[in-house]
């Protein structure tokens, strides 16, 4: 296998990623178990079988986002949890009339942060619901 450099002859930035993405989840959290007990990140890597580098991301996504899991990137992260998903749902099912701007003004009050109404409506067709979009104006007919 064939690994591309820079100049400073330092392995790229897509070559440490991929890398890091084939430790196992056990290995994982050997690395951080290691850690823990005080070893260098050189030593945890030498027992683990890993770069020193990738011994380093794992340990500081450790301190910083409490998790070892690889990152999907297929999609950014939901700005509801599914809590809030289930009361979303809970509140679409009680009262067929609430539209989707009330609920989301429902959850901003009892959450203190903001979800669109967009994000509403998509959470409701996930759960196979549907939220009420009020007219604008009265219909012709």
């Amino acid at each position: 296998m064939k690994f591309t450099t820079c100049i400073s002859g330092v392995i790229s930035r897509r070559k440490q990623r991929s890398a890091f993405d084939q430790v196992s989840e056990f290995n994982r959290g050997r690395i951080v178990a290691y850690r823990d007990c005080g070893l260098s990140f050189r030593k945890t890597g030498t027992r683990v079988g890993q770069n020193q580098t990738t011994v380093m991301r794992i340990c500081d996504r450790w301190m910083q986002e409490g998790t070892m899991d690889r990152r999907s990137r297929s999609h950014p992260p939901q700005c509801t949890t599914s809590r809030e998903d289930r009361q979303i749902e809970r509140m679409a099912v009680a009262d067929r009339k609430v539209t989707s701007r009330n609920v989301a003004q429902h959850i901003e009050s009892v959450t203190h942060h903001s979800v669109s109404a967009r994000t509403i409506r998509h959470r409701l067709q996930q759960s196979s619901l549907a939220g009420r979009r009020p007219f604008l104006r009265l219909p012709l007919t």
